[in-house]
């Protein structure tokens, strides 16, 4: 072969190796830790992250310093003492016969109380009459009040004049209420009166003090 066919020859074979190298392409690098088998840019662009936030450490959260919460019992209210002084206190069991019971204070701390609980005699009385319902049958209703003459009465007078300044009771001209009080707020020297019949009495005097 001659030298120019040689020449020729090996420009050709340049031709060639140049033409096949601009058209294969690069194999891609695969990095076996990515999910999808993906390059990395690709991943992104499909996550959604494009890498413009950097990765940082957390900001310390703040420490409450809130104290624990304890338990306590609430303060103890001591109980209010009785502002009064008791001068009397008994039961009295009036019979048929009018009975009669006094005492003398000289009140110089008021009030002056008198408390009363009456329990008066009751009457039992059967009466007959006819049942409206079925047959007119005769029946007996048993009837349980007061008797007429139970009564009580308590009066509180001036010692010296003898007139009288307070006044209460039950039945004998008062209302049937079997549970009453009296007070009185001027000093003085007083006579309490506690009269009654057929009945039980519970009296309780009481003072500012003595």
């Amino acid at each position: 072969m001659s030298k120019m066919c040689k020449s020729l020859f090996a420009a050709v074979m340049v031709l060639l190796v140049l033409a096949s190298a601009g058209c294969a392409e690069m194999p891609v690098a695969i990095n076996p830790d990515w999910s999808g088998n993906l390059p990395p840019e690709e991943q992104d662009e499909e996550s959604g992250s494009p890498g413009y936030l950097i990765p940082a450490t957390p900001y310390p959260t703040a420490t409450s310093n809130m104290p624990n919460p304890t338990l306590s019992r609430p303060a103890e209210v001591p109980p209010t003492p009785n502002p009064y002084v008791t001068l009397h206190s008994e039961t009295i069991v009036f019979g048929s016969i009018v009975q009669r019971e006094a005492y003398t204070f000289d009140l110089t701390v008021p009030p002056l109380i008198i408390e009363f609980d009456v329990k008066p005699k009751m009457i039992t009385r059967e009466k007959h009459t006819t049942s409206d319902y079925g047959r007119k049958k005769e029946v007996v209703v048993k009837q349980v009040y007061p008797s007429e003459n139970s009564w009580f009465m308590v009066t509180v007078r001036d010692r010296e004049s003898g007139k009288i300044i307070e006044e209460n009771g039950f039945g004998g001209g008062f209302d049937v209420d079997t549970r009453k009080q009296t007070r009185l707020y001027v000093p003085g020297n007083y006579l309490i009166e506690l009269a009654g019949s057929d009945a039980e009495v519970s009296i309780l005097v009481r003072a500012g003090g003595v």
